[in-house]
């Protein structure tokens, strides 16, 4: 005979007579189960704690060399709960077996031991052990499940099989009404027979949402969501409904492409305008000399000022796809983004009308940002443009700043935002407001929802580089009808003082006689440089590459007063030229030029306040007075 209880379940013998204890062994030994014996009470419980499983069934003597029996069941019950005891009593006992049943065990044999009567007692508590394990393990099953369920971030709806949803956790409560219809009505659609009319069924499942306390919530834009929803026959009848919200994950995935196309554009972009300054250079300070040697009746000058007035315009365009494709170079100081919004001004009223009220509220104690001034204004003045042209019957344009603190959560609903200390720089509109697909597309270079001839498509494009490359996040919030609010986030600076800088503006063309090192790789660019300094009584030392303009530095007897170098050119950039043109002349001034950087020079693009910047396209009389101001620096 096989015993009943699964391989590696045992029977504890508790007897300290040996002789009953062998007789007891040898019979489940022949049953085939497996006996483990003990003599004393302390070692049943030793044995007990030692074994990997629990024995499923323990003999109990009542009269134990160290210890009552009734007490050692007591004992055994803490440690091996499901142990199913029968107690092994003799005649003189019966009153303390009856007892141990009523308190403790689950029923007993008297000694001798009969076996058909032990086979018997074993297989029925063995039958008993099995029950209450499968019944615990039942109750373990079902409270891991309702953890699962009621902790679980997916929905998840129970039905019946009529389609009434019977139970549903918490995740899924916080789903709104909408998105329940949505639920309610698959359900419904699992189990409509051919012919019924959907809207008899809708009211059923409404009226079991509403039981279950799913349809109280308000319906509002988050309506608009993304679920993935699957069903599985849970048991007969019973039909379990998981809803993934995925919203969030496709929002990260459509702000992810976008940025990797913009990211694309942006490096198209960068590489056009590249060549697209260098060539402006030329054209503009040609057509600029050639207006200087010209007459104010010269038959051709009009058509010399077209060239120099396209090239301007040109200009201006390029510099708007460097800032989108955040490959300018910036100029970067410690700002007060207050004192910007107040230089600005009054500019802005003249640009925005009189029929569109412009008002400030600036928070007196905010904080400083790192940031290049002249690019901070453009940023201003781009989104009041945006703002004027969604208002052309009139209406309020505000412009607010504060310190902000960015959240995880903020973080999780934009894409790339880093929780931290702000400046807040934002600009509201009373006007038209942004469909949801414009507001995707809105910094896009190019794009725009204005008439043919009334706009590039860059302005906003221009704001989003600006932003981007100072460290910043820029986030658009509009409703059809409702009007529109740019907010505009600078990281925060602790330690800095803001820096005024100024410019001065002389109508003299400046001349000098020191030495200038001109380092630049293209060919016309060069020789204009080298034309237009030599004009002015500087002596001009010419390098195609840093390569050369080493070989210069070392050969050269005379002294160096400036070396002015492009950013970005073969073999070494025009940092890496400086850093070594420095270890050899300590003292030589430094002037970079470039209309472009890519991310590796110049800490990804930005220069400090300190260092001496031209930004190409330039003309003569900027190079000249750029020069002298470099020199004539103590």
């Amino acid at each position: 005979m096989k015993s009943s209880l699964p391989e590696g379940q045992s029977v504890l013998v508790v007897d300290d007579d040996a002789q009953m204890v062998k007789t007891i062994k040898d019979i489940l030994r022949l049953r085939g189960y497996t006996a483990v014996i003990a003599a004393t009470g302390r070692e049943a419980l030793e044995v007990t704690r030692e074994m990997r499983d629990a024995p499923a069934v323990a003999l109990v003597d009542l009269q134990l060399p160290d210890m009552d029996g009734i007490e050692l069941i007591g004992r055994l019950r803490e440690i091996a709960a499901l142990t199913e005891v029968v107690i092994l009593t003799g005649n003189a006992s019966i009153d303390s077996a009856v007892r141990a049943l009523r308190e403790n065990s689950n029923d007993y044999l008297l000694k001798p031991v009969q076996p058909e009567l032990l086979v018997g007692t074993i297989e029925r508590a063995s039958e008993r052990w099995q029950r209450r394990r499968a019944e615990v393990a039942m109750r373990d099953s079902e409270e891991r499940l309702r953890l699962i369920f009621d902790h679980v971030s997916d929905a998840l709806f129970i039905a019946d099989d009529s389609g009434r949803i019977i139970d549903a956790n918490p995740a899924a409560c916080a789903l709104s009404s909408q998105s329940l219809e949505t639920i309610q009505a698959l359900t419904m659609a699992q189990v409509l027979p051919e012919g019924s009319h959907q809207s008899g069924t809708e009211n059923s499942s409404t009226n079991s949402a509403d039981r279950l306390g799913l349809a109280s919530r308000p319906q509002g834009q988050d309506d608009h969501r993304v679920l993935d929803v699957r069903s599985a026959a849970f048991a007969p009848g019973v039909l379990v409904y998981t809803v993934r919200d995925l919203t969030r994950q496709r929002k990260l995935e459509d702000q992810l492409i976008q940025a990797q196309k913009m990211e694309a554009v942006g490096q198209l972009a960068g590489g056009v305008a590249h060549d697209f300054n260098n060539l402006l250079t030329v054209i503009m300070s040609y057509s600029s000399m050639l207006l200087a040697d010209m007459g104010a009746d010269d038959a051709v000058r009009g058509d010399i000022q077209e060239i120099s007035d396209a090239a301007g315009r040109a200009a201006a365009l390029t510099r708007q796809l460097l800032a989108f494709s955040r490959k300018q170079v910036l100029q970067m100081r410690a700002v007060n983004v207050n004192a910007v919004v107040t230089d600005v001004e009054r500019m802005l009223r003249r640009l925005i009308g009189e029929d569109i009220l412009l008002t400030t509220h600036l928070d007196p104690d905010l904080a400083l940002i790192n940031a290049d001034p002249g690019q901070l204004e453009q940023v201003l003045i781009n989104l009041a443009v945006n703002a004027r042209d969604a208002m052309p019957g009139g209406g309020d344009l505000t412009i607010t700043t504060d310190n902000a603190e960015l959240s995880d959560e903020h973080g999780e609903r934009h894409l790339g935002a880093a929780p931290g200390t702000y400046v807040m720089l934002a600009v509201t509109d009373t006007g038209s407001g942004m469909t949801k697909d414009v507001q995707q597309r809105l910094f896009e270079p190019f794009y725009t929802t204005k008439g043919v001839g009334k706009g590039t498509g860059l302005g906003l494009a221009t704001v989003h580089g600006i932003v981007k490359q100072s460290g910043g996040d820029v986030y658009v919030y509009s409703e059809l009808g409702h009007g529109t609010t740019f907010k505009v986030y600078f990281p925060r600076l602790t330690t800095a003082e803001p820096v005024t800088i100024t410019t001065e503006h002389r109508a003299i063309t400046p001349s000098g006689s020191e030495t200038v090192l001109l380092a630049e790789d293209d060919e016309a660019i060069r020789t204009l440089g080298a034309r237009v300094l030599g004009t002015l009584g500087y002596n001009v030392l010419v390098a195609r590459t840093g390569g050369e303009a080493l070989r210069i530095v070392a050969e050269h007897k005379g002294q160096i007063d400036l070396i002015a170098t492009d950013v970005v050119m073969p073999e070494m950039n025009g940092s890496q030229l400086v850093e070594k043109v420095l270890e050899a002349r300590p003292g030589i001034r430094v002037l970079f030029m470039s209309g472009y950087t890519d991310d590796e020079v110049m800490r990804r693009g930005v220069i400090d306040g300190q260092t001496a910047f031209l930004q190409k396209p330039f003309t003569p009389d900027l190079l000249a007075h750029k020069v002298r101001e470099v020199l004539d620096v103590p």
